[in-house]
């Protein structure tokens, strides 16, 4: 089995610096992999409409919808999140210095999953697959409780189902704000 090997060492404090290339990226490698996606979905959807002036040399529309992140992220990090100093600022930088990067990603999920109904069973299906993905106790509390085991209470089924309509109205801000090349 041949692993890739990661330009950024996980092990090191300093995660976010390149020793090949010398750069330092502001944030971890996966808040950067939530804003592409939320890009791709902006761009999909209707409702929203991408101002692409905001984003020279992210490739555009097309290139966003028909390339992996994983692509985009070698051919492009350097030269829109990389900076020469810890502390410096990128041609693409986030609104905020510490964004809530698990927040961000059950925005997501929820915003994803929206086609699944109310927002009850969109919190037991993301509960079945979180347990599933990582393991029996590691789901996350807005969802451990939506598992169909008979032990929610009423009070704890409207608290999960307030939590993922909070989810859905953040994530439409994030679609709201990476149509105009602001993130999260």
């Amino acid at each position: 089995m041949n692993k890739r090997p990661k330009r950024f060492d996980p092990k090191s404090k300093y995660v976010r610096y390149d020793k090949k290339s010398g750069l330092w990226i502001t944030q971890r490698k996966r808040i950067y992999l939530y804003w592409f996606k939320f890009l791709r979905i902006a761009e999909q959807d209707p409702d929203y409409k991408v101002d692409w002036s905001k984003y020279t040399g992210w490739g555009g529309g097309n290139y966003i919808l028909g390339t992996k992140f994983d692509e985009f992220w070698e051919e492009k990090w350097q030269s829109l999140f990389g900076v020469k100093v810890m502390g410096g600022t990128a041609k693409f930088s986030l609104t905020t210095n510490k964004p809530k990067a698990d927040g961000i990603r059950y925005a997501l999920l929820v915003y994803e999953n929206k086609h699944r109904g109310s927002n009850w069973d969109i919190a037991k299906w993301i509960a079945k697959r979180e347990t599933s993905k990582r393991g029996a106790g590691l789901t996350n509390y807005t969802f451990h409780y939506a598992l169909e085991d008979g032990s929610e209470g009423a009070d704890t089924k409207l608290v999960i189902q307030s939590r993922v309509g909070r989810y859905k109205t953040a994530a439409k801000k994030y679609l709201s704000n990476v149509c105009v090349g602001q993130f999260p």
